[in-house]
């Protein structure tokens, strides 16, 4: 796996941050969804509180592609990852629990854990779909 720059991890820990991520079902139908819920666990993985099923899960569940952005501004990255799993105890799933308890007033029934292949820049500028690791 990469590991993502720094300036990525604070972009997707920022709460004020637009995030999305896309998702694929088995038959190659596309879903974008907006989630606020993502942070970073470490430099290789990123965590989201999920709050509505739908076809996000699904999708996740079926072909485990995804792609996320987080941006603000005229700032923004993108991920590719692989999906790993639904967590419904632990230290990760109690952190985005409380926070999305506290932030949204909504109650998460999971964390979604997301292994990162690829980052990119989606910032407006020279930078604008740059590989950055």
């Amino acid at each position: 796996m990469v590991k993502m720059p720094k300036e990525v991890m604070d972009m997707f820990n920022d709460w004020d941050a637009f995030k999305t991520i896309a998702t694929v079902d088995a038959a190659g139908k596309l879903n974008v969804a907006p989630i606020k819920t993502f942070s970073v666990v470490d430099e290789e993985t990123l965590a989201f509180g999920y709050v509505f099923p739908g076809k996000t899960k699904a999708n996740l569940d079926a072909t485990k592609r995804v792609a996320v952005t987080a941006f603000k501004g005229s700032k923004g990255y993108q991920i590719k990852g692989t999906f790993r799993e639904f967590l419904t105890s632990g230290p990760i799933f109690d952190q985005k629990k409380k926070q999305v308890q506290e932030k949204l007033k909504l109650d998460a029934k999971s964390a979604g854990i997301i292994k990162v292949e690829e980052v990119y820049s989606v910032s407006v500028g020279p930078e604008a779909g740059k590989k950055l690791a």
